[in-house]
């Protein structure tokens, strides 16, 4: 490496690690951010707010386009919201391929993979195939949501990757709006030097994997956290930040709204509208029953039932069962359709594995660079170990009882169980995308029980809350170092080149 090019990698070296020194600086226990709470909020700290939740997307969304595989580039790779969109417009709820194998029309079980190579069979991965037609079996919702207002306004078709920026970059904004809400309503006392560094990491947590495959599956999946974390946000708007019960009612109609789309975009995330029971129930203990109340409960609900009935409608008219989202007819490698229910595949021994395989399996450093693999959500990011950990802290359970959060808290432990249970039984086996599902979850229930620890912290406030701020930049500096292993066609299992180029980045250019 010649002297020029060595300079070019220390100097790129002293711009990023530049930047994560003013960002270090920034939340040192001396700063102005570190003297101000999250009840206040003026002009300058607005703008922050803003630009923090800016940054935070943009280093999300813009690597996203790095990968060929997942861009767009091949317009007809990864392309069924494109194509549904289409279809919807023509009038039917099929893609319309115009290259069916008579072989697998044929077929006595066009499910089986093995008979499917045997045969010779030309077939379109990944797609339902039922009665003669291929079908979508992702939710339908961003289809109606993004793809075909975008092409009815601008007559032209929105590549998929780009469904997935948007759904990201509103995901990022929700879980700003929501961990703002949340510490202004439970601990008032957390600084905008902790608020910050949490906010951007358990966004970036949340959704890096989609920053690396953005296409499609991702496309499913922020669509949900899209839907999820705008529901809570209205739903802890609904019964922790309203002024009267009328706003509480609009809030939670928007909840209810946003909840039931994430069903229609994908099912296990959704799974996450448990989390309104225990919000809904200590609304209700507040009030006496009345039939105003009754017809505000009616409001709320409705939401679901019309959402759920189009749903349950658009099943039918493509499967004749309007619970079965296609799931069972996908041309895949495993054959679904011998899965007469979703619990015939339960087996205790391999769903503790499972379990086990999500939530805590461990695979060792590499030797080669970017040296971390995916291993399981609490080992990718241990953070979030020592939040549990500080949720057995005598202080916080008092706080939670004091505030009546214990039974949100309790689902928000349970969910992302239930939610990897449905993972384990409607999958043949798990891969790093399906954490995706839980990711956010766990992003959430660290950032309260941090944010329960800073305010019961007493005296050492400050020091603390430094110590979460550098826990939360290591998270961040972790998701990249799990987005740089090549996997998947993504942008370094294409250019593995630039793994070399980071790495002379990251080590001022003395790396060999």
């Amino acid at each position: 490496m010649g002297s020029g090019e060595s300079m070019i990698y220390f100097f790129a070296g002293c711009v990023f690690w530049g930047i994560a020194l003013l960002a270090v600086c920034a939340v040192r226990p001396g700063a102005k951010l570190a003297a101000l709470t999250v009840e206040t909020m003026n002009r300058r700290e607005k703008v922050i707010f803003y630009m923090a939740a800016l940054a935070t997307i943009l280093i999300c969304v813009l690597p996203m386009s790095l990968s060929p595989v997942w861009n767009g580039e091949n317009p007809e790779h990864r392309n069924q919201y494109e194509l549904m969109a289409e279809a919807i417009l023509d009038g039917h709820t099929y893609i319309p391929y115009d290259d069916i194998d008579p072989k697998l029309t044929e077929m006595e079980n066009p499910y089986d993979a093995n008979m499917r190579t045997q045969l010779g069979v030309a077939y379109h991965w990944d797609h339902a195939f039922y009665n003669g037609r291929y079908y979508m079996y992702f939710g339908v919702v961003p289809v109606f949501a993004l793809f075909l207002p975008f092409r009815m306004i601008t007559g032209t078709v929105l590549a998929t990757y780009h469904a997935t920026q948007v759904f990201t970059a509103f995901f990022i904004l929700g879980v700003f709006q929501l961990f703002l809400l949340l510490a202004r309503k439970f601990f008032p006392a957390l600084t905008w030097a902790v608020y910050f560094p949490l906010a951007v990491c358990f966004s970036v947590m949340s959704v890096w994997y989609a920053a690396d495959a953005p296409a499609l599956y991702c496309t499913a999946v922020t669509s949900a956290l899209c839907m999820e974390i705008w529901s809570l946000f209205f739903f802890a708007k609904a019964v922790w930040n309203s002024t009267d019960d009328r706003q509480a009612v609009r809030f939670g109609i928007l909840g209810s709204l946003c909840g039931a789309l994430a069903f229609g975009c994908r099912p296990p995330v959704a799974l996450a509208n448990l989390l309104a029971v225990p919000m809904f129930v200590s609304y209700l203990k507040k009030r006496k029953y009345s039939r105003k109340l009754l017809g505000q409960v009616a409001a709320v609900m409705l939401p679901y039932i019309v959402i759920g009935a189009l749903l349950m409608t658009y099943n039918y008219v493509r499967f004749e069962n309007p619970f079965e989202f296609g799931q069972s007819y996908q041309l895949t490698l495993a054959d679904q359709s011998r899965y007469t229910s979703m619990f015939s595949r339960f087996h205790v021994i391999k769903t503790v594995n499972g379990i086990i395989e999500y939530f805590f399996s461990f695979i060792p450093l590499g030797e080669t660079f970017p040296y971390f693999s995916f291993s399981s959500v609490l080992m990718n990011f241990p953070g979030c170990i020592l939040a549990v950990i500080f949720l057995f802290r005598t202080e916080t359970q008092r706080f939670l009882k004091e505030r009546g959060l214990r039974p949100f808290m309790a689902l928000l432990i349970c969910v992302p169980v239930i939610i990897c249970l449905m993972d384990i039984l409607m999958s043949p086996f798990l891969i790093e995308r399906y954490r995706m599902d839980v990711y956010w979850l766990a992003g959430i229930l660290s950032y309260l029980s941090f944010g329960i620890f800073y305010q019961t912290a007493g005296e050492r406030k400050k020091r603390y809350g430094f110590l979460l701020a550098l826990l939360a930049y290591g998270t961040v500096l972790k998701a990249a170092f799990l987005w740089a292993v090549p996997y998947d066609g993504n942008f370094t299992a294409m250019f593995p080149e630039y793994l070399a180029v980071f790495r002379k980045v990251l080590s001022f250019g003395f790396a060999g």
